[in-house]
C-alpha cells in the first residue's frame, strides 16, 4: 500500500509455464516499486510460489537458486 492506495497489475504471455509467469509477477512488481521510489525502504513480500522463494531467498538448504544459476552464468547443470 501507498498511501493507504493498493497497488495492482496484470499481464500474461500465452503458452508460458506457471513458473515462466510467478517469477513475471515478481520481477514486474520489483520493476514498478522501483518505477515508484519505493526500493529505498524495506520491502515485504507475500508469496505462495515455492519457485520464486527458492528463487530468490536463502534457506536452511542452500543459497538462493539465482545465486547458484548467476555463479553458473545462467546455465542448467547440466
Amino acid at each position: 500500500m501507498r498511501q493507504g492506495k493498493q497497488l495492482a497489475d496484470s499481464a500474461g504471455r500465452l503458452g508460458a509455464t506457471n513458473n515462466e509467469m510467478e517469477m513475471t509477477a515478481f520481477l514486474e512488481s520489483l520493476k514498478k516499486l522501483e518505477q515508484l521510489g519505493l526500493t529505498q525502504q524495506p520491502l515485504l513480500f507475500v508469496l505462495n510460489s515455492q519457485y520464486v522463494i527458492k528463487s530468490v531467498s536463502d534457506t536452511k538448504e542452500g543459497p538462493a537458486w539465482m545465486k547458484r544459476w548467476k555463479k553458473r552464468d545462467w546455465k542448467t547443470a547440466n
